[in-house]
């Protein structure tokens, strides 16, 4: 009798490298949401690919580093279609709301909130759980909107002397009540109107606390 861990044994093999890579990225993402970070382990892992541990081992050489992996990735998601834009704008409203829309949805989708979960609920006796949050999370989040206030302040646009302070202010505008709301299961992830709505009155009172006092209207 074929058995279902025989045939993902069998497409595990038939994988290119990166192939591989993306499919054990993508079960230990699984692993990780339903079983905890603390429970899971590379066995785990291992015996959900169909695969043997060595096999596992070639790609991550622990438990830390795949977490990392399914972080960073996930984080790519995120952050990928907001570099561009961030490089690119010339009008920091517009950019604002844009990113702040995106942000607020991908916050907001089932398998980030489930990292959110984990990371508040194994961070504090795994700190390499919290530290791979903020370096593939929130910083990766200011990499991309913090160069683009520090442009737009040297060129005269706004009076943001502390981009840094600034951009962390206003995601945490975004993300409001809703976020952690959505987190402790008191709501659905929101959908677009209200995203809508929330980014947009945050984007209006960041933006008037940046303004330029001495540019006309």
């Amino acid at each position: 009798m074929v058995t279902n861990a025989t045939l993902a044994k069998v497409r595990l093999g038939r994988q290119s490298p990166d192939e591989r890579r993306e499919n054990i990225l993508s079960v230990a993402a699984e692993v990780f949401a339903h079983e905890g970070y603390g429970t899971a382990s590379m066995s785990m892992i291992a015996a959900r690919l169909g695969g043997s541990k060595a096999t596992l081992y070639k790609y991550f050489t622990s438990k830390e580093e795949l977490f990392q992996a399914v972080m960073q990735r996930k984080c790519e998601s995120v952050i990928g279609p907001l570099e561009e834009m961030a490089d690119t704008s010339r009008d920091p409203a517009e950019l604002l709301l844009a990113f702040g829309k995106v942000f607020l949805a991908r916050l907001c989708q089932h398998d980030a909130i489930i990292i959110n979960r984990t990371v508040h609920g194994e961070g504090q006796r795994f700190p390499e759980v919290a530290r791979a949050f903020f370096q593939y999370g929130p910083e990766a989040a200011y990499s991309v909107l913090v160069p683009a206030m520090t442009r737009f302040h040297a060129e005269g646009l706004i009076n943001c002397p502390d981009p840094r302070l600034a951009v962390e202010q206003f995601l945490a505008m975004v993300r409001g009540d809703i976020h952690m709301r959505v987190i402790c299961g008191l709501m659905p992830p929101p959908d677009e109107a209200e995203i809508e709505r929330q980014v947009a009155h945050a984007v209006g009172i960041f933006v008037r606390g940046i303004s330029r006092r001495d540019r006309p209207d």
